[in-house]
């Protein structure tokens, strides 16, 4: 009889890690449900602050300023229509969920965008189980928390630094791809979960390349 191997058991639809035998009933691991939860809660904020970034402005002495002109200043269409795309987005996935769920279609009482990311994170769980289509959903709501951060500060936009070198269960390398947000003090592997110090990981990366 074959023993069974580490491939043997289904992966995460997001990410290649093999789902532990808890995790059997689920179609994405943990570590990615937890990601996506924490950026599903901060979309609210941050599509909040790209509001004030509809006027172009300028800056002085490190404070934005808002520029006055006669006329009135053209708006910012790259965050309009990111802020319209964000609430389209979770809009529509929030249907969608309704309809797998049997629910009658979603209601809002006053913010449509951050009612929408709210109850997307309460029934993420279900979703990480049962959603056909977690996968997209995962990777679009990664896209718009990632491309709101680069509109609020392009600086900050985070960087990609190379792949995790993290040890698997089998002796491989994780290999996701890290991404570094200059300034964070430690960068957070989405896949397994490792946490790197950046000056660690930037010497062990240079200690692995090869020559």
């Amino acid at each position: 009889m074959t023993r069974p191997t580490a491939y043997d058991r289904p992966a995460c639809v997001v990410c290649p890690r093999d789902l532990w035998s808890d995790e059997q009933s689920r179609l994405v691991c943990r570590p990615c449900e937890r990601r996506v939860a924490s950026l599903l809660g901060e979309l609210p904020s941050l599509t909040r602050e790209l509001h004030g970034f509809l006027v172009p402005t300028a800056r002085a002495h490190g404070l934005r300023v808002t520029v006055r002109t006669e006329s009135p200043a053209p708006i910012n269409l790259h965050v309009l229509d990111h802020i319209t795309k964000t609430t389209a987005t979770l809009d529509s996935w929030l249907v969608d969920w309704h309809d797998h769920l049997g629910w009658a279609p979603p209601s809002y009482r006053t913010d449509p965008m951050a009612e929408a990311a709210s109850a997307l994170r309460a029934n993420l769980p279900w979703a990480a189980e049962h959603h056909p289509a977690i996968a997209d959903f995962m990777n679009e709501v990664t896209d718009l928390h990632r491309t709101a951060t680069g509109l609020l500060d392009p600086a900050a936009r985070p960087r990609r630094i190379g792949t995790c070198p993290t040890a698997l269960d089998d002796s491989e390398p994780c290999g996701a791809p890290l991404r570094y947000v200059p300034g964070s003090a430690a960068i957070t592997c989405g896949w397994c979960g490792a946490v790197w110090d950046p000056l660690d990981l930037a010497a062990l990366v240079q200690a692995t390349s090869p020559e």
